[in-house]
């Protein structure tokens, strides 16, 4: 029979990350999207992995922005001039075509 280990579950909780001149609730963009101001979760003015996709952001941009903003427990706030720079980064390695 298999030895039991008693010792208590552990969950941990991980922080809202907000962006400066962002809209982040997603009762908001539900809102939006709902009253008909955009045009569904995957439009590009949508602060979604889905609107940033066809607003032409790539995969790597994104992982790169998360990578250096990284993950924390309390509450914070990232300028938006940061994601941009990844963006900008990551595409100007890219030939245009």
């Amino acid at each position: 029979m298999p030895e039991v280990i008693k010792c208590r579950s552990r969950q941990t909780e991980f922080a809202r990350l907000n962006m400066t001149y962002t809209v982040m609730s997603k009762r908001k963009l539900r809102r939006l999207v709902e009253e008909g101001h955009v045009h569904g979760w995957d439009d590009p003015r949508m602060p979604t992995i889905a609107g940033l996709r066809r607003r032409g952001v790539t995969a790597a941009a994104i992982t790169d922005f998360q990578d250096r903003v990284g993950v924390a427990r309390a509450d914070g706030t990232v300028d938006l001039a940061m994601f941009e720079h990844c963006i900008r980064e990551d595409l100007g390695e890219k030939p245009p075509g």
